[in-house]
């Protein structure tokens, strides 16, 4: 029989001969009840141990690919030959190409992280052997208890624990909720966070957009619309950076619960305000059970957690638990981030980067005003902001420097004058640079 096996490979030698008698069988070269060579007459011919050889045939055993006859030895099992496919056994796989920014949105600073801090608290969390059973299918209740707890100081949120819904992503969350309203027609803003299209688009869910404001999205337009959910980022709109005032966050409320509609509140950005206090939460006014929050850990802590939450209304958080939906995160993320909080981390985290980062951004406005004739928008709160120059299309300058074009964002593509500027990931001056080369060949 030839079998070469590679006695300077990393496999081991039983593994090797298992593939290649497999291999042989599934192929056809060993035909149907046909015997194969004793133990003794491998061991001579491939100088190998018996005891390797009997690894081997048990692992084809296990398989059905072989049977014993006794005191005759091992035959091949009568199995359905398997059709020969294409010589390239290995398919090639066209992705779309994906765009890398110089400046990109959604990234922080990681030499911010507490990496120490983190790390001997998921030592801690790992050793604990009550952590490896499965948990709450909504959450771990002790990580909910703390984000009810931080929602209510800081967003002035109110709800009970069991109201509180934890996922690896508010697009996860996202989908959930259109599940539990059966899929409803939404009214999005306009420019406003493509990862809401796109969801859209994936579930078939009809939606019409509504445009933003300066003092956020157009309520008139939301109410001739007429749509059950609306979906708003009140705290600062993405991506024009706009704050809801606070007689809008009022009249959306009002419209919702006149008509008995849903506002789909997603939080992102509000521990950023670099000036004044933040108006409240939607959720945290809402006095009718309309308001369906939502937030993440990716700016606050780092974008590669994959820990969302949101808020539900008690009647959607009864169907919740009643159509037995789960929240895919880790049991053991879900503690970590849990004793974060609880230790007085992540209140101590989100003051320091919010004056790291508040600094950064005064020192980037401040210099491209002085330099450049520019609309800037959107500084007062987050970790990007706008530059705009009315009556230009900026397109090809931006992509000429990487910068991520404000058209990206905006369904009615109305914002071909804007880039829009990420400053998280890099340092001060390197941001300057970019942006200096930017400015210089758009002449302002």
């Amino acid at each position: 029989m030839l079998i070469n096996l590679d006695r300077q490979a990393d496999t081991p030698l039983f593994e090797q001969l298992y593939a290649a008698l497999r291999e042989q069988i599934l192929n056809g070269e060993l035909a149907s009840d046909q015997k194969l060579p004793s133990k003794r007459q491998l061991k001579t011919d491939l100088a190998i141990s018996q005891t390797t050889i009997e690894h081997a045939y048990n692992l084809l055993l296990d398989e059905d690919l072989i049977y014993s006859r006794e005191k005759s030895g091992f035959y091949v099992s009568a199995i359905e030959q398997l059709n020969q496919g294409t010589p390239e056994t290995i398919p090639k796989i066209r992705r779309p190409e994906r765009k890398e920014y110089a400046l990109p949105l959604g990234t922080i600073d990681t030499t911010l992280v507490q990496s120490d801090v983190l790390k001997q608290i998921a030592r801690d969390v790992y050793s604990d052997p009550e952590l490896l059973n499965k948990g709450d299918d909504s959450g771990e209740t002790v990580l909910k208890e703390q984000i009810r707890h931080y929602l209510n100081i800081n967003r002035g949120v109110t709800c009970s624990t069991d109201q509180i819904f934890i996922g690896p992503s508010t697009e996860f969350l996202l989908e959930q909720v259109l599940y539990l309203l059966k899929y409803p027609k939404m009214t999005i803003e306009d420019p406003g966070y493509p990862v809401i299209r796109k969801v859209l688009d994936r579930l078939d869910s009809g939606m019409d957009t509504a445009r933003v404001l300066e003092d956020g999205i157009d309520v008139d337009q939301v109410a001739d619309l007429a749509h059950p959910v609306v979906h708003v980022t009140p705290s600062h709109q993405f991506p024009s950076g706009a704050v809801m005032s606070l007689q809008k966050r009022i009249q959306l409320l009002n419209h919702a619960s006149r008509n008995g509609h849903y506002i789909i509140e997603d939080d992102y950005d509000s521990e950023f305000r670099y000036t004044g206090r933040p108006l409240p939460s939607l959720q945290g006014l809402d006095q009718n059970d309309c308001t369906i929050y939502m937030s993440t850990f990716s700016k606050s802590l780092y974008p590669s957690l994959r820990l969302s939450c949101m808020v539900l209304p008690a009647s959607l958080a009864e169907l919740y638990y009643q159509k037995a939906l789960s929240c895919n995160v880790p049991r053991q993320m879900q503690h970590i981030v849990a004793r974060f909080m609880e230790q007085g981390y992540l209140t101590r985290h989100i003051n320091r980067m919010r004056k790291v980062y508040r600094k950064k951004m005064e020192t980037i406005v401040g210099r491209i005003a002085a330099h450049h004739a520019v609309e800037i928008h959107g500084e007062h709160t987050g970790m990007h902001f706008i530059i705009r120059v009315p009556g230009m299309n900026l397109e090809e300058a931006a992509a000429n420097h990487g910068l991520v074009h404000g058209s990206a964002y905006s369904y009615e593509k109305n914002l071909e004058d804007t880039v829009v500027v990420g400053i998280g990931e890099k340092e001060t001056e390197e941001i300057m640079e970019i942006l200096d080369r930017f400015l210089e060949e758009v002449g302002v």
